[in-house]
């Protein structure tokens, strides 16, 4: 993997990783607002979202660890996982029983981005031999 791959991948996981811990803490804290937010309702909707902001506050923190102390390899392999993560996760919330609504479709874009952010800097790091 050149430089510029390395990096870009690097900064990709970094910014995933705060972005999934922003929202873990969202979903622990406020499930009911996040819900709302992309047209979820109910207590048993909450209880879910709340259980996946659980799921989602280590694997934020598993990006920033990966991307500050793992190897070139780990990294690019860490980042193939993630690019598929945040392309199902913007799937799943599309698909999310409830209404359809701005908040949700932005929240899957986000998702859709960091998988492509991932594909990018995959990408740009190709050794070319």
């Amino acid at each position: 993997m050149n430089n510029l791959g390395e990096y870009r991948i690097r900064q990709v996981m970094l910014a995933g990783g705060s972005v999934f811990i922003a929202s873990a803490i969202a979903l622990i804290s406020r499930p009911d607002l996040f819900g709302q937010f992309i047209g979820i309702n109910g207590e048993d909707a909450f209880w879910s979202l709340r259980m996946t902001g659980v799921v989602l506050l280590p694997l934020g923190y598993l990006m920033i660890v990966v991307r500050s102390n793992s190897s070139n390899h780990v990294v690019k392999s860490f980042a193939i996982l993630m690019s598929l993560v945040s392309l199902a996760l913007g799937i799943v919330t599309l698909l999310a029983p409830g209404d359809a609504n701005l908040g949700r479709i932005i929240y899957a874009i986000i998702g859709f981005i960091f998988s492509t952010l991932y594909v990018v800097a995959i990408a740009l790091g190709r050794n070319k031999n």
